[in-house]
């Protein structure tokens, strides 16, 4: 039996934990035919594999390769693009490249963000609420991150809509979600769209920088006096754009679910809103936003007792490691008050994610607003439909309703 754990089917979609579980006591080290690739479930291990130096990022290759000949042009435009995202790249470019970013995205310039950030989640809340019901995934969860990223990235607002899809269309890849074929000839035509509008931005900041993060970008420079390439800056802003909305929304949906599932822990944050910041962690642990976090073998490594060999795709199930009860008491109770940050939603070591302190800093005001604003938020549906996808859990469509 090739898939024991049913770790593509809709219901292992619908709510994973119960199959992670089976896996970290029968299987924590599990090689899984129809992928091709190793599994490791417990949260020694993904801590391990996530902080080995001799694992490499670079796995775009693989990924494309299991859709076969079919989309082999589709499939060389996207190696070319994906290339340079910062998330799939070993040193030196990966150095280089997070240098560049680590500059941009210092804490300081994030914390200038938190009026924005306050301001638009605040107007949608309010346009939510006024509604009576509504999907917060669609009107909130979505909306806050690409206004504040479109923000970010001197986008303007009116072109967000075009973005939002293109990135979606985009992350499909990553994410291994919907038809192969398919996915992967949308996923081009959101490369192209992107490039042709970016690379407009980027030479309008090289002329005439304004106050925005992607002028920060473009005329950042490392140690030696060099920036990025055009092509490096485009696909760095799609990156951003990607990654910078989508999980973050997640992070809010999710979290809402899990605040709405458990009554007396949303009663005990809004008696004690100092607990917010704890609870953001603990809604990231409980039920994370990133599902499979992937690298590749450039040596005969073992893990859990077990050698892989040296070329092998492996994926460390974040998931399941932030629920194992060797790392986390009681791992499977969601508790507001829970003290430690050691989840990881965000990753280890080098490839630690950038836009962390971002997407902490919208979801702590978003769930705030919620949970103040809107006192008797609830769901409107019975059956949430998840994203079918391995590396990004989520939902399509969150029905909630008040008053």
């Amino acid at each position: 039996m090739t898939d024991p754990y049913g770790l593509l089917s809709p219901e292992f979609f619908h709510d994973p934990y119960p199959a992670y579980a089976r896996m970290r006591e029968a299987d924590p080290v599990f090689y899984y035919p129809p992928m091709g690739a190793w599994l490791l479930s417990r949260y020694e291990d993904v801590d391990a594999l996530l902080r080995d130096r001799r694992t490499s990022a670079e796995r775009v290759g693989p990924l494309l390769a299991q859709v076969g000949g079919e989309v082999a042009e589709e499939a060389a435009v996207l190696a070319r693009f994906f290339g340079d995202w910062m998330v799939f790249a070993d040193a030196p470019l990966h150095t280089r490249l997070r240098a560049l970013m680590t500059r941009t995205f210092s804490a300081r310039n994030i914390a200038a963000l938190e009026g924005f950030v306050t301001e638009r989640a605040e107007a949608l809340v309010e346009a939510a609420r006024a509604k009576g019901e509504f999907d917060l995934i669609d009107d909130i969860a979505m909306q806050l991150p690409l206004q504040v990223i479109g923000h970010v990235l001197g986008v303007d607002e009116a072109d967000l809509p075009d973005f939002k899809q293109w990135s979606m269309d985009l992350m499909a890849v990553p994410a291994m979600s919907g038809e192969p074929v398919q996915r992967m000839r949308t996923a081009v035509a959101a490369v192209h769209k992107m490039e042709e509008l970016f690379a407009g931005l980027i030479a309008e900041r090289r002329g005439s920088p304004r106050e925005d993060l992607l002028s920060l970008l473009v005329n950042a420079v490392d140690d030696n006096g060099d920036g990025l390439s055009d092509e490096e800056l485009v696909a760095t802003c799609a990156l951003l754009l990607a990654a910078g909305h989508e999980t973050t929304a997640n992070v809010i949906g999710n979290g809402l679910i899990a605040l709405l599932d458990h009554p007396d822990q949303t009663a005990a944050l809004r008696e004690d809103p100092s607990l917010l910041e704890a609870a953001v962690e603990e809604c990231m642990r409980y039920d994370s936003q990133s599902g499979w976090v992937g690298r590749i073998t450039t040596e005969e490594i073992e893990f859990g007792g077990m050698a892989i060999p040296a070329g092998s795709l492996v994926f460390g199930l974040t998931g399941s490691a932030n629920r194992d009860e060797r790392a986390f008491e009681d791992a499977g109770s969601f508790d507001v008050k829970r003290p430690a940050k050691r989840h990881l939603t965000f990753g280890h070591g080098l490839h630690v994610c950038l836009g962390a302190s971002l997407a902490r800093l919208e979801a702590r005001i978003c769930l705030g607003l919620l949970l103040s604003r809107i006192p008797d938020l609830r769901l409107a549906t019975d059956r949430l439909e998840w994203i079918q996808g391995i590396a990004l859990r989520g939902v399509l469509r969150l029905p909630v309703r008040c008053g």
